[in-house]
């Protein structure tokens, strides 16, 4: 008797330990991801932006926001009674860190008769290029946790959407993703690049079985990509790849050269091959198969030395460009040598940080020259009566012994005997090496 005592008390644990870790029917298929299997709670978002109200009744009908990214169709004989249904934009708790809004859809209490659809204009917010097949929409649960639901990807409209009978916290995620801690770099930089994973872990119930919650975002698992390969197809530098904590090489150091005479954006691609696939009531068998999946980043570089900004509302960025140092005054200029278009900016005095426009001591004057014949356009008029009208502000925002940083704004004048027939506003930024004096 006790034998068989002691043997169902081991067994009855071990049962239940199978079933509250196993993988739901409708989880990930393939091998297991190796989640932390423990559902991640989330504080409620915060409100961003003002709701959209709409009372819908019997006959049913639909809501959107004003820009169209999100919208509910609600059929007819979802709702007893005309009902305020609101849209409000929130934070976005899900995935912390990224430019993308989540939305409080209320009331939120509230059951309907009829499914009610559930839609994202996936391509009208920021994504990162190539993760389009490992989009889902989830919904925050009373207790904190996100939710995946069964999502149909329309690649070719660039929609998400979901059926539910109820309102709450939405969202869409990227189920894979690619991670990187900065995006503007100057030389000898480095760019640290993540692939991470979040895990659909086991529904809490049959009831729920088209229901996952979600884990933290996590380090991609052997489970989930048969291979990960990383290159950069435009720019220059290099990668360092390294093995993230599983053993998969999903972490990559981008190093940004030694040198960048100019400006460039630098695009590195990291192709990975999934296991598995994602619930998707479009696909035979409600399977979404993952498959390949090709992520494109960006990384912008820095010029070493940079004039660039708008002159008359047109890109202006030099290829030739320093600051001489005359007596007292400085002489800051950037040409764009091919368009034959230069900026020459006089400042009275050496060690200013703001410069006003004019003559006089701690001001400034420029010119603005173009074409051949060269024409040339000042910062400064003379009315038919009256005194000079200059426009414009330079800033100095870093200065040493190398090289002089800041901003410039101001409008340029096509002069005549009096008065001016042309006039082009600009706004740039700089930053110049000093010249070698002779």
């Amino acid at each position: 008797m006790r034998k068989t005592a002691f043997l169902i008390c081991i067994v009855i644990p071990l049962l239940l330990l199978g079933i509250c870790c196993s993988k739901g029917p409708k989880d990930i298929d393939g091998p297991p991801d190796e989640s932390t299997g423990i559902p991640a709670v989330k504080p409620r978002g915060t409100a961003a932006g003002t709701p959209v109200l709409k009372t819908i009744g019997k006959n049913g009908g639909l809501i959107e926001t004003a820009d169209k990214t999100l919208r509910i169709t609600i059929p007819e004989g979802s709702l007893e009674a005309p009902t305020e249904i609101s849209i409000l934009q929130i934070t976005n708790t899900l995935e912390e860190g990224i430019d993308r809004p989540a939305f409080r859809i209320l009331p939120e209490g509230i059951r309907f008769s009829k499914p009610v659809t559930i839609s994202f204009r996936y391509d009208k917010m920021n994504i990162t290029e190539g993760a389009e097949k490992g989009l889902l929409i989830a919904y925050q649960r009373a207790d904190g946790v996100w939710c995946a639901l069964p999502t149909v990807l329309d690649q070719q409209a660039g929609i998400l959407s979901v059926t539910s009978d109820h309102f709450s916290d939405w969202a869409f995620f990227e189920n894979l993703t690619l991670r990187k801690d900065r995006e503007i770099v100057e030389k000898n930089d480095r760019v640290t690049l993540d692939l991470f994973q979040t895990g659909l872990l086991a529904p809490p119930s049959s009831k729920d079985a088209d229901q996952w919650p979600l884990s933290e975002l996590e380090d991609l698992h052997p489970a989930t990509a048969a291979s990960v390969t990383w290159k950069i197809t435009a720019g220059p530098g290099k990668l360092e790849i390294k093995k993230n904590a599983h053993g998969l090489p999903a972490k990559a150091v981008y190093i940004a050269p030694e040198s960048i005479p100019v400006s460039k954006t630098v695009t590195v691609q990291v192709e990975i091959t999934a296991k598995g696939s994602l619930p998707d009531p479009k696909y035979p068998g409600g399977r979404r198969p993952i498959g390949k999946m090709i992520f494109l980043t960006s990384i912008q570089l820095t010029a070493d030395a940079y004039f660039k900004g708008t002159v008359g509302g047109q890109p202006f960025e030099s290829s030739k460009m320093g600051v001489q140092v005359r007596g007292v005054s400085l002489l800051l200029e950037g040409v764009d040598v091919k368009a034959g278009k230069g900026v020459h900016i006089y400042c009275n005095g050496l060690t200013g940080k703001n410069y006003s426009a004019g003559r006089g001591p701690g001001e400034f004057y420029m010119t603005f020259s173009e074409g051949n014949p060269r024409v040339m356009l000042w910062n400064f008029y003379r009315p038919c009566s009256g005194n000079e009208q200059f426009s414009g502000k330079v800033t100095i925002t870093e200065s040493d012994d190398d090289h002089i940083a800041g901003t410039v704004t101001g409008t340029f004048y096509l002069l005549k005997d009096c008065g001016f027939t042309e006039s082009k506003n600009i706004s740039a930024t700089f930053k110049l090496p000093f010249y070698e004096q002779p």
